[in-house]
């Protein structure tokens, strides 16, 4: 219920100053928000990020400055990019984040940083860097935030050994997976659909990538004998891109009631596999637990 309420306190604060906009003056603006900012910072600091009221203070602090920059942007219109108010906003807020030392307030970190690239890929898509990328190597526009995604996975697993840093939370660790291969599988698919046939290198290295970040996530899963989520999600992402790939070739040649039908087959066949293979996995980890007297996970 406090985390509810520091999320509505945030919204509240944003869709206030919104709101009244018009019948607000340019200090009235800017005192609401800095006044809620202020004393979300001076209740984190009262209560200690020890505790969980100040670990909540500190996260609104953080979700109250991206309504402070952004009330900025509008006031002066500094002509910046959205991107670059979703990179200043993860920047100012990173030693934040860091003292408050609090899973869902990492998530909300990473939540901006993903945003900010994403946003710097479409806003960037016909500039001359990106026009570099594409004309060169064709890079595929997931490739970016896929990368990212599996850097920030290697960090996470490098960091999660330091508990107090508060990144040993196991979801934040899928959530970080799950996003990986969702930009991850968006590439490949990209790439069966598109029918490029420049930007070999790129292609090569795409998939090269994916092939890796698959395979790795597998043995880290199958090592850890404790996580089953990334089995789901591998299984899944592979399911999207063999079908797609299949599809379009089939659908190359003929289309038709009898090729769809050859899909939903085959999408049925490898789901049902995916699901036997991990639940038979799941038994083996099971029957190993049991043996060495480990609590069942």
């Amino acid at each position: 219920m406090r985390f509810a309420g520091v999320l509505s306190l945030a919204a509240g604060a944003v869709f206030l100053v919104a709101f009244n906009w018009q019948n607000l003056g340019l200090f009235a603006r800017f005192a609401m928000v800095e006044a809620a900012l202020l004393a979300s910072i001076v209740t984190a600091w009262t209560k200690g990020l020890d505790h969980l009221s100040g670990k909540l203070a500190l996260m609104l602090g953080v979700l109250l400055t991206g309504a402070f920059l952004a009330l900025f942007g509008q006031s002066y219109q500094t002509g910046a990019d959205v991107y670059e108010l979703f990179l200043g906003w993860a920047a100012l807020t990173l030693p934040w984040v860091i003292a408050c030392r609090y899973a869902p307030c990492w998530a909300l970190w990473l939540v901006l940083i993903n945003a900010a690239m994403m946003l710097y890929v479409a806003a960037e898509a016909r500039g001359w860097m990106m026009s570099l990328f594409r004309d060169r190597w064709q890079w595929a526009p997931f490739s970016l935030p896929f990368l990212l995604n599996l850097l920030i996975y290697v960090t996470l697993i490098m960091l999660s050994r330091w508990k107090e840093l508060g990144l040993d939370e196991s979801w934040l660790r899928r959530g970080v997976m799950a996003v990986a291969m969702t930009f991850g599988t968006f590439s490949m698919v990209y790439r069966v659909a598109s029918h490029h046939s420049e930007g070999g290198a790129a292609i090569g290295l795409e998939i090269l990538l994916f092939l890796i970040a698959s395979a790795g996530f597998a043995v880290h899963a199958y090592a850890q004998k404790q996580d089953l989520f990334n089995f789901a999600v591998l299984a899944l992402s592979w399911i999207v891109v063999s079908t797609t790939l299949i599809g379009n070739a089939m659908l190359e040649d003929h289309a038709g009631v009898g090729t769809l039908f050859v899909i939903a087959i085959y999408v049925i066949a490898t789901s049902t596999g995916a699901v036997k293979g991990i639940s038979h996995l799941s038994q083996q980890w099971r029957a190993q637990q049991w043996k060495a007297g480990e609590p069942a996970q």
